[in-house]
């Protein structure tokens, strides 16, 4: 039987064991969960209040959530297919995210070149491809959104995409410059050893109410409890479980696998071409990275399953991997797997994130419609500056994006969910 078994977290080694949050603790800040956001927040606060008490506490072993399990990319131009661009408000929208994205890649990058962190980090641009000719127009309004706004972008056509990809399966694509491809599980491994002494880290400590008081605010946790002046709250996925944002974001199910290394003989098939990653221009199709270690991982199932996937249900998916992989690559079979798992992205309806002050000494951050690496980095370090009164233009850009739309009740909301997904995947089965 197949156990979800995050290929990242595996590859990049153990790390170090952190305690549990036990009795009182009295803090400065206390920010509930410790992915991407919440270690930026975690890094910022404490460097502008070195004299402050920061802690950053995880309902699991950080490291080993959603930061870890997704596709390794830095994302700086996010697919531009929304009919909303279709408007001058719309375009001004894209271009504010598009701002904070790249501000987002730009902070990791200096805090990975400052901390010498070893995460496979490639300055390497994205790919959008499609196989389905359906699909083109999407790829030439990439293409022309991108060159309007500036971004470093080119159409490629089906033989420099087989040269530049090793494979003849995509026949239009979109290269945008900007992001960047690395190893998640080892670049949150690094950002979490090398925070400042002011943080302290706990896990496995599920926080499971959070209280207004007159002293600010109240931690309830299954072995303690924490009382902090303000609190960050960037759990993603999770808000609702917590009582925020119940009406506003949804979690999504994803499962990916990733191969062994290519054998030689493999890497002439595909005539050892250089790391790439594709995204796909249609919603649901298949996510696809040739990794610096030379593995070949592929994410293509999507679906709403709040109470998350069965380790019956990832067997199935794992079939589905493998015929993504076959019809990209014949080589490929169910033996070159080394890894399945799977992990829970933050939805809205209308794509845009949690930001805000939802009462005085508490924030809110996340929601990032699967660009979680360079867009949770960004806001989690503006989240921090909001909560410290740190004016700048990029703080002005986050409070200036709409709220994530309402969403209906459930269980309405549970039939409108699948069945918009599943009309999605059947649209999508061509880029699967």
């Amino acid at each position: 039987m197949i156990t979800d078994c995050c290929g990242w977290s595996a590859l990049a080694g153990e790390t170090r064991q952190l305690s549990e949050l036990r009795q009182l603790q009295v803090a400065d800040i206390a920010i509930v969960g410790a992915g991407f956001t919440g270690l930026a927040a975690a890094r910022r606060y404490a460097e502008l209040r070195p004299e402050s008490r920061v802690l950053l506490i995880d309902a699991k072993s950080i490291g080993q959530g959603a930061s870890a399990r997704n596709s390794g990319f830095a994302v700086a131009n996010e697919s531009p297919g929304h009919s909303q661009l279709q408007t001058a408000q719309g375009l001004a929208s894209y271009q504010t995210m598009n701002r904070l994205d790249h501000a987002g890649v730009s902070e990791l990058r200096r805090l990975i070149e400052a901390h010498d962190l070893p995460c496979q980090w490639e300055d390497t641009g994205s790919i959008h491809a499609a196989h389905d000719p359906r699909n083109f127009d999407k790829l030439h309004h990439h293409v022309a959104t991108f060159q309007k706004m500036g971004v470093d972008a080119r159409l490629l056509e089906a033989d420099s995409l087989r040269d530049r990809l090793g494979t003849g399966f995509y026949k239009l694509g979109v290269e945008s410059r900007g992001g960047a491809l690395l190893q998640p599980a080892m670049l949150v491994k690094g950002l979490l050893e090398n925070l400042p002494p002011n943080v302290e880290c706990f896990e496995n400590t599920p926080v499971q109410c959070v209280d207004r008081t007159n002293n600010g605010w109240t931690l309830s946790l299954p072995n303690g409890s924490v009382q902090a002046d303000q609190v960050i709250v960037a759990v993603n996925a999770f808000f609702p479980r917590l009582g925020f944002k119940s009406m506003r974001v949804f979690p999504l199910a994803l499962t990916a696998s990733l191969t062994r290394p290519l054998t030689a003989q493999e890497e002439s098939e595909i005539n050892h071409a250089p790391s790439w990653g594709i995204l796909s221009p249609q919603s649901l199709g298949a996510t696809m990275r040739l990794t610096k270690d030379r593995r070949i991982l592929i994410r293509n199932t999507g679906e709403y399953r709040p109470s998350g996937i069965s380790p019956a249900l990832l067997a199935e998916r794992k079939k589905q991997h493998v015929a993504g992989l076959k019809r990209r690559f014949k080589f490929i079979d169910e033996s070159a797997i080394a890894y399945s798992w799977s992990g829970t992205i933050c939805i809205s309806r209308n794509s845009k994130p949690v930001f805000e002050e939802s009462a005085p000494g508490l924030f809110l951050c996340g929601g990032y419609n699967a660009s979680g690496v360079s867009r949770g980095t960004i806001m989690g370090r503006l989240v921090s500056d909001l909560a410290l009164g740190k004016p700048s233009s990029l703080l002005n850009d986050a409070l200036s994006l709409k709220k994530p739309n309402l969403i209906p009740p459930r269980p309405f909301f549970d039939l409108m969910a699948k069945g918009k997904l599943h009309f999605e995947r059947s649209a999508a089965l061509t880029e699967r």
